[in-house]
């Protein structure tokens, strides 16, 4: 199975949604994990009652504005996890804390926008946006907190990559996608070195587990690119001669065993 896990939804997806899964039948995608902003859970919502053998529902939660009630309303419509972006503080602050506990205990895994963030000149004042809030390194506190609650950090951090990579190796818990410009202006030998741990059994046991373990496909692209992303996955796979093994685990194994799509 083919899982892109970091898709995001157009407004009108009576329109969007059947293009979208022909492009993905062409491509060979089975499934795609959508994500919306908070003003649009309802169409993320209207689409799984008509797309649901397809999608995976992830709905946003304003965090640090929004509680766990905010998980107990997601989870009671359907939706199989989370997307957050744009907190009002650290992603790991003590206000976001309740809202991780509730998710865990329904076992809603959390897709975490990281890094550099489009700038939106009409809301980012009023919201006082800062790409700093959202750095992989806060994922760290809420993976020891909450040991069972899958994370998936978007983009491996961009900028930050060591500090994602070196997140990825402490925790069983943290993935990441490579979804963004990460494949574009990094190299599949400088990605190579940010998963070392692959050459190394004594410092690879830390978090037991292999970083192509920790890698989840996904693309974050319009439909005109789709192809090219599939594309800058199987150069980084070859450069490194992957297994099929783990080319699988990256291509939708492990986001089919985070969402328990396993049969």
């Amino acid at each position: 199975m083919v899982i892109d896990v970091h898709h995001h939804i157009s407004r009108d997806w009576r329109e969007f949604m059947p293009k979208l899964r022909d492009k993905c039948s062409e491509l060979g995608i089975d499934m795609v994990a959508l994500c919306t902003t908070c003003t649009e859970n309802l169409q993320l919502y209207e689409a799984m009652q008509v797309h649901g053998d397809f999608m995976l529902a992830l709905g946003n939660i304003a965090i640090g504005e929004e509680g766990p009630r905010a998980v107990d309303e997601l989870r009671s419509r359907g939706f199989h996890g989370i997307k957050l972006i744009r907190p009002i503080v650290d992603y790991d602050d003590d206000l976001c804390m309740p809202v991780y506990e509730r998710a865990a205990m329904y076992n809603m895994p959390i897709l975490f926008h990281l890094g550099i963030v489009a700038a939106d000149r009409t809301n980012d004042p009023l919201r006082d946006v800062s790409m700093a809030r959202m750095r992989p390194v806060h994922l760290d506190r809420i993976a020891r907190k909450f040991p069972m609650l899958k994370l998936i950090g978007a983009h491996l951090g961009n900028p930050w990559y060591e500090e994602a990579a070196e997140v990825a190796r402490m925790h069983p818990n943290v993935y990441f996608d490579l979804t963004g410009s990460t494949m574009k202006k990094k190299s599949p030998a400088y990605l190579d070195d940010l998963f070392w741990w692959h050459k190394n059994e004594q410092y690879g046991r830390m978090g037991d587990n292999h970083p192509y373990d920790k890698i989840l496909f996904g693309t974050d692209v319009g439909l005109d690119m789709l192809e090219d992303v599939m594309d800058d996955h199987r150069v980084f796979m070859d450069h490194v001669e992957m297994s099929e093994e783990h080319r699988a685990a990256i291509w939708g194994g492990t986001t089919a065993k985070i969402f328990g799509l396993e049969e």
